[in-house]
């Protein structure tokens, strides 16, 4: 579960409350991948739709090419969109400063929230 939420918040009281709703107050014994289709549609609709309509269409763009989950090289991400080196840092710096993306190796980027990438696959 800790995996799963990458310590967001609301992931992880999304992802407790329906585990607990769904294993020990209905005693229904799901896995973790049962739960996936509510989460989901928790962090989709409560937090996701709002930070997707907020984006502009390069930020969806860069998000797209970042679905993969690993850490992408953001040479390589530039030369996908065509863009320049000062042009990439802006849209990274925006991402980043909205707790989309992390950047902590340098040249490199990857979605920080939670399933974001398997959520917003369903926008394209």
């Amino acid at each position: 579960m800790a995996k799963l939420t990458k310590g967001y918040a609301f992931a992880y009281q999304a992802l407790g409350f329906i585990y607990w709703d769904k294993n020990i107050k209905k005693g229904l014994s799901k896995s973790i991948d049962d739960l996936l289709p509510e989460y989901d549609e928790y962090l989709e609709s409560y937090v996701y739709e709002k930070i997707w309509s907020e984006l502009s269409p390069k930020e969806r763009e860069i998000i797209r090419i970042l679905f993969t989950g690993e850490d992408e090289k953001i040479a390589d991400i530039r030369e996908q969109l065509g863009m320049t080196s000062g042009q990439m840092s802006v849209y990274r710096d925006r991402l980043k400063k909205r707790g989309i993306i992390k950047a902590n190796n340098y040249g490199y980027m990857s979605l920080k929230l939670p399933r974001f990438g398997e959520i917003s696959r369903r926008w394209f």
